[in-house]
């Protein structure tokens, strides 16, 4: 579970290292490395576990779907940032 993005829907595996992480972020905090950065992208999706490729140059809205279970894992990032700032709103 991604401490960074709290509703991730897939992984991303890094082209440098071969490894999944969840974030950007994440791959930061654990390698030693900065992250290459890529057109192509391999996701996992966490809810049907498929791996799939992306061309970013190439991207329309279907692509925004895991092939596998239509899963829409191309949403808008909740944070913890967020949630604080949520938590701290006067109510009326």
């Amino acid at each position: 579970m991604c401490k960074h993005i709290l509703n991730a829907q897939v992984q991303l595996r890094a082209q440098c290292c071969k490894r999944w992480f969840d974030c950007a972020e994440c791959h930061q905090e654990a390698s030693d490395h900065p992250v290459l950065k890529t057109n192509e992208m391999v996701f996992g999706c966490k809810k049907c576990r498929k791996v799939f490729r992306k061309d970013v140059t190439l991207w329309e809205e279907a692509d925004e779907y895991c092939p596998g279970c239509d899963n829409h894992f191309f949403i808008e990032a909740q944070t913890k940032e967020q949630e604080v700032v949520i938590d701290l709103q006067p109510t009326s």
